[in-house]
């Protein structure tokens, strides 16, 4: 049992204390009175884990065994997470490997001979031969790929409408996935409020159900079509999940300070931090990128938990809530947050995902109260560069140069620009051929800030590019005293101030 989350109040003595910016590593001392919200202590990760995947299997949740489930002759299709989620390991295999070759197994076993497997990309870019790789393993590679394995298509023609919305909207989904007999999600759970039980439907959809759904202007539809395909999709699939959890842990003994309380830090760790401070201040950015990657934020797996989806989503997130969730006693006028670059995405983030990575964590999906009050400042730290991936960002581009340019107002961008977006050809083809992220991503990472835009008052990036701030609509400051004086007319000249210390995967809420 890891250590509860805890308060601390700044005082003089408060060492300095570790910030992430990006893709460097901060030290900053706060003013006297500040609260300091530490999530609880990292849990140890499974030791046993090829053991613990299979007795999820053998004893699921409200479902018989996956063995029992597997007949001869049936239609079996493998849904697993894409990049988004993270690479659990940077030598053992991934853990997306290490379950799905255990279904494999019992598929084999039980004479299962039509298996495909299917990357739930959603809108987000289809992954490359290197990318299943890297997930799957060379075994489960070479033996799948090309035609049993690959990632699914929001723009494909071979997709089949299981129902409608409240507004009479189709839902359609990947056709494979709704002729299936027995469909199998495995999916990464790192977050409490995470995307949730219909993750399965959702990210295999086609984009104009994406479009429709998740679009400001048919929010409330999108809220519910998706309850129904939660344990059933179509007519005859079942779906059986295997969920794993994962909480932020060191990547390496190098790295292991980042963990710790500063009041704990040995000397060892203080000499470890300063060197990472002076290299992320003398090395160019795409080296320090690399350097992020390797002290950053990696993640470990806490639990395996398997059967129906309906069942065993509640108990994940009772997990997580439990190892992740940090509480405060009243919202504060001002939060001061830290923005990693994410290890699993292999590229910086651009301005309007940093954004959206940043101001989703104010809400915490719909799982916790926000940490700082209505009209309040949040300040985030990340340097917003106006970096955007030549393959994979070729809409990010004209949606932050030509749509943020002319409004920031999530209804007006949906009204004014979605469909141009949607329909164009060009960024089609390029979803569709050159792995680039559908022409709709970029319009729902920013619906997703909208609700933190909303709730507060002042927004400011310590850090931040001057240009990426002012087309997003926040401010940008050099330092945190700047930012503070900047919010000042908005919250006083002495604010409370609360620090969500740690990755963004931990939890803050008002009590």
């Amino acid at each position: 049992m890891s250590r509860p989350g805890f308060v601390l109040s700044v005082d003089a003595q408060t060492p300095p204390l570790v910030v992430f910016q990006g893709e460097k590593v901060l030290l900053e001392r706060l003013p006297s009175g500040a609260s300091v919200l530490y999530p609880p202590d990292a849990l140890p990760g499974i030791h046993q884990l090829d053991a613990e995947v299979a007795h999820a299997l053998a004893n699921p949740v409200d479902s018989e065994p996956l063995a029992a489930l597997l007949q001869r002759g049936s239609r079996v299709t493998v849904v697993f997470d894409d990049l988004s989620q993270p690479i659990t390991s940077r030598t053992a295999p991934d853990v997306r490997q290490r379950v799905i070759e255990h279904v494999l197994e019992l598929a084999a076993a039980a004479g299962v001979d039509d298996v495909e497997l299917i990357a739930a990309t959603g809108l987000r870019r289809r992954l490359t031969p290197y990318d299943l790789q890297r997930v799957l393993g060379e075994r489960v590679f070479a033996s799948f790929f090309p035609d049993q394995l690959h990632s699914h298509d929001a723009e494909d023609g071979n997709l089949v409408e299981v129902g409608k919305a409240a507004d009479g909207t189709p839902i359609e989904i990947n056709a494979r996935v709704v002729s299936s007999d027995l469909v199998i999600s495995v999916r990464l759970a790192t977050a409490v409020g995470n995307e949730g039980a219909p993750a399965v439907a959702t990210k295999l959809a086609s984009a104009r159900t994406a479009r429709a759904l998740t679009s400001p202007l048919a929010a409330a539809a999108g809220a519910s079509a998706f309850e129904s395909l939660v344990d059933t999709i179509g007519d005859k699939a079942t779906v059986f999940t295997i969920d794993v959890t994962l909480t932020p842990e060191p990547t390496g003994p190098a790295t292991a300070f980042l963990s710790k309380r500063e009041r704990e830090w040995s000397i060892t760790d203080r000499v470890l931090s300063a060197g990472i401070q002076a290299a992320t201040k003398v090395l160019p950015s795409r080296a320090r990128l690399g350097l992020s990657q390797v002290s950053g934020v990696g993640f470990g797996v806490t639990s395996v938990l398997a059967g129906k989806p309906s069942s065993v989503h509640p108990l994940t997130e009772a997990f997580l809530a439990q190892q992740q969730v940090g509480v405060v006693d009243s919202p504060a006028d001002v939060a001061l947050f830290g923005i990693p670059n994410p290890n699993g995405v292999g590229t910086a983030l651009n301005p309007v995902t940093a954004a959206s990575l940043g101001l989703g964590q104010i809400f915490n999906g719909q799982a916790a109260k926000p940490v700082v009050r209505a009209g309040g400042t949040a300040i985030f730290y990340h340097p917003l560069t106006p970096w955007f991936h030549p393959l994979y960002h070729p809409a990010y581009v004209d949606f932050f140069a030509e749509a943020l340019s002319a409004t920031t107002d999530p209804a007006v961008l949906a009204a004014d620009f979605e469909g141009r977006f949607a329909a164009d050809s060009w960024y089609r083809h390029l979803y569709q051929t050159s792995y680039a992220h559908h022409a709709l991503h970029p319009f729902h990472a920013w619906y997703s800030a909208a609700p933190a835009i909303e709730h507060l008052g002042e927004i400011i990036f310590v850090g931040g590019n001057l240009e990426s701030t002012r087309r997003m609509g926040f401010k940008a400051a050099t330092t945190l005293n700047d930012a503070l004086e900047m919010a000042s007319d908005s919250v006083g000249l002495s604010p409370s101030i609360t620090y969500v210390h740690g990755a963004p995967v931990s939890i803050s809420e008002v009590s």
